[in-house]
């Protein structure tokens, strides 16, 4: 979700939900909050639905169909040539990482949480950019797309150019829609389907989806099992 200077709100994850609300007939108002508050002012009632949301954040109501498949991934400079092959590879170093990304990516993250010496959440994701190609991490997680699009801010501050290196340590997180009522759901999945099937998911996807791909020797990517 990106938030331009007269407010107006954009970007493929907020594109693709308020495209398929509307095509099931449903009113948005978007109110935008830090994504580890999101799951709290839920359950307490205060929203009636909120993105992004999976399964693992044990929330009441509802979940929609997927709407967006995350590839988190780890990040590191290139010429450190670390050592990154499974998530519990990670104790070894300082990580950054996003709001929430303790519950989301599994319980090896889960238990780097406690260290807060060398693992911290952050809610700002530029300050991962700057972290990362500054030297005041060693590793970042995050979603590749937005870190990708993050890195190519004039917002950075710092030399972006360096060689990534990406570690493709966890599975794909699947998100959706989490809806107080059953009812709302259900709408929701049906104005997804819509918008799957006559290729309007796939248009917002393309326009957004412009993360670079590896090329020889460019911005290489380390593929690991794990």
């Amino acid at each position: 979700m990106i938030r331009a200077t007269d407010g107006t709100l954009s970007g493929l994850e907020y594109e693709l939900v308020t495209l398929a609300a509307s095509t099931a007939g449903m009113k948005v108002r978007p109110v935008v909050a830090p994504f580890a508050r999101l799951p709290e002012d839920f359950r307490r009632g205060s929203l009636q639905a909120f993105v992004p949301a999976n399964p693992a954040m044990r929330l009441p109501g509802c979940i929609s169909d997927t709407v967006l498949a995350y590839r988190n991934m780890a990040f590191s400079l290139q010429r450190r040539n670390l050592d990154i092959v499974t998530p519990a590879d990670l104790t070894a170093f300082d990580v950054t990482a996003f709001q929430n990304a303790h519950v989301l990516l599994g319980p090896t993250v889960g238990a780097l949480a406690p260290n807060a010496g060398r693992y911290r959440e952050v809610a700002n994701q530029m300050l991962q950019v700057r972290a990362l190609f500054s030297g005041r991490t060693d590793v970042v997680l995050a979603e590749r797309r937005i870190f990708r699009y993050m890195m190519r801010s004039p917002e950075a501050g710092v030399d972006t150019a360096q060689p990534l290196a990406e570690h493709d340590i966890f599975l794909a997180t699947l998100y959706g829609v989490a809806f107080q009522r059953q009812e709302d759901c259900i709408s929701f999945n049906r104005g997804l389907a819509a918008i799957r099937r006559n290729g309007r998911y796939d248009e917002v996807l393309r326009r957004w989806d412009t993360a670079p791909r590896a090329k020889s020797g460019a911005v290489p990517v380390v593929k690991s099992a794990g």
